[in-house]
């Protein structure tokens, strides 16, 4: 056995956040179909729109789009439920049911802040759960970099090995002419790097904005004992010249 954990693929056991969120998937889902069949177009004012968002300020649309998927496409849905279902177990039972929860809704939010800085797609509308599930199969591959899984058609490989292949599809999927928001999942793969790396540490952020903080009150005192010394950065020696 080489270096690293090997297993075989399977379908583990979905712990009870996991279930949750292929549930409301599921649920969400039918319910749109079935409103989209009553002509509740109002429905479609749940999609992310750059447009929409910007302009006319409906600031829900990045969370409501992370439930929805395209109606003429179940398998869409179907696709990011056994995703979230492989890689998110185990993460959930490494980080704990509340942890995995945020983590997933950050890599979701994360992929339509990435839609709405480019900017590129104004018109279009971005629906679906991929920024975050795909969040979650970076973040199992950079957690367990060095565990082995068989991946069918792919063969053996370590999770720091799937990563770039995942990475180098989705590139190659920006650079060709399918429909396809790449936008999203690159947010969604950056909201992964920047969690599983320890990019995202307040702590330090508090110290340097504290630091900042410092610096300035420093240079405002310094600043105000030198006009009481008459613009010198020492008293005078004499004490004659003091008045």
């Amino acid at each position: 056995m080489r270096g690293g954990v090997q297993t075989q693929i399977a379908w583990p056991r979905p712990g009870k956040t996991i279930i949750g969120l292929m549930v409301s998937l599921v649920v969400a889902y039918v319910l749109q179909l079935i409103l989209l069949r009553a002509g509740q177009s109002w429905i479609r004012d749940l999609y992310l729109s750059p447009r929409d968002v910007l302009e006319s300020f409906y600031v829900w649309q990045p969370f409501t789009r992370m439930w929805l998927h395209a109606p003429e496409k179940p398998f869409h849905l179907l696709l990011n439920g056994l995703w979230l279902w492989l890689f998110g177990t185990q993460l959930e039972q490494w980080w704990g049911g509340k942890r995995f929860l945020w983590a997933y809704l950050i890599f979701g939010l994360s992929g339509a802040a990435m839609i709405l800085f480019l900017g590129g797609f104004w018109t279009t509308t971005h629906l679906g759960a991929s920024s975050a599930t795909i969040g979650v199969t970076v973040a199992w591959g950079l957690t367990y970099a060095n565990q082995e899984m068989n991946f069918l058609l792919f063969g053996r490989m370590k999770g720091k090995t799937f990563v770039l292949i995942v990475v180098a599809i989705e590139l190659l999927t920006a650079l060709s002419f399918s429909p396809v928001s790449t936008a999203g999942h690159f947010g969604g793969i950056i909201g992964a790097f920047v969690l599983c790396r320890g990019l995202y540490k307040p702590s330090k952020w508090k110290q340097l904005v504290r630091r900042q903080t410092l610096k300035k009150q420093r240079a405002k005192i310094e600043s105000e004992l030198r006009v009481i010394q008459g613009g010198n950065n020492e008293p005078p020696d004499d004490p004659s010249k003091w008045n």
